[in-house]
């Protein structure tokens, strides 16, 4: 059963490219970020009034609102600005360097190893990433398509330093109330962002109110949910393995829905990028794209 969830759960995460882009193209910034997490708000909190009492030491708090800054407002603000120039296939594959960006932060802050191998997948990420960003869109590679490319760099930047806070919440946390607590923490100042234009842009376009509805509660609740639920029952390092679907089923579907132009250099590329992110996480680096485990002190 858990690995039927897991590959749910990719699944679902493997159309999200799609569907972010399908929002920006139609709100703006600021309204594509309530779009996605005004749900998020309302799901999360009912899900932290249904749990308590929570399991959060005193302590983690201070944590939990630095994971909400850098898992929810950061790493979706460099996530859609991207998504306005990047094609959702190269997207994707730029999103999977979470683990290369968690292993470096790592080492810096938290004094972990960083052998050959990791040296050698950090330098097969990095090559594989230049190849992808430089054949990946049919446009040719002028600023605005590159400085996007570069700023959405910055997203799985952001969820790497979510990892590293993460692994760092006091024993004792529960990880599901954890989770909740952070995305609550971080869809509260966005929905300050709503006004009467933001309103009237998702009644002008419900194309990009369903597809902002798929993010947040697919996406997110159920896809966080799911993916600690599974954490629980199945050694990391095997839930791990999953994440490596996710790219490749963005392409298929952006091939499928976009039409996209898969050229032999962007799948060399891709497989580049892919194999370097594998020598990265297998073995040992537990954080992974997308994954919201936090740790417990339960030994997960």
């Amino acid at each position: 059963m858990a690995h039927l969830v897991l590959l749910a759960t990719v699944l679902v995460w493997s159309f999200s490219f799609l569907a972010a882009a399908r929002v920006r193209q139609d709100l703006s910034l600021t309204q594509a970020l309530c779009a996605r997490f005004l749900p998020v708000l309302v799901g999360a909190g009912v899900a932290l009034i249904v749990r308590r009492p929570l399991r959060l030491p005193r302590g983690s708090w201070r944590r939990i609102l630095a994971l909400g800054l850098c898992g929810v407002v950061l790493y979706n603000i460099f996530f859609f600005i991207g998504l306005k120039e990047v094609p959702s296939g190269t997207a994707a594959l730029i999103i999977a360097l979470n683990p290369v960006f968690t292993a470096a932060l790592a080492r810096v802050f938290l004094r972990e190893p960083f052998g050959w191998r990791k040296a050698l997948g950090l330098v097969l990420s990095l090559a594989g990433l230049f190849v992808v960003i430089r054949f990946g869109s049919d446009k040719p590679v002028d600023w605005p398509y590159l400085s996007a490319a570069l700023l959405l760099a910055l997203a799985p930047l952001s969820w790497a330093a979510y990892n590293v806070i993460g692994r760092s919440l006091p024993p004792g946390s529960d990880p599901f109330d954890a989770t909740f607590a952070l995305l609550f923490a971080g869809s509260l100042p966005i929905a300050f962002l709503a006004d009467g234009a933001f309103f009237r842009a998702l009644y002008m376009h419900p194309g990009a109110l369903w597809a902002a509805l798929y993010l947040a509660v697919p996406c997110t609740l159920f896809g966080f949910t799911a993916w600690i639920w599974a954490l629980k029952r199945l050694p990391a390092g095997e839930v791990a393995t999953f994440v490596f679907l996710n790219p490749p089923l963005a392409l298929v579907w952006a091939w499928l829905v976009e039409d996209t132009s898969l050229r032999p250099p962007f799948l060399l590329g891709a497989l580049v990028l892919l194999a370097g992110v594998f020598l990265i996480v297998q073995p040992g680096l537990r954080p992974v794209p997308y994954s919201p485990r936090l740790r417990s002190g339960e030994g997960e």
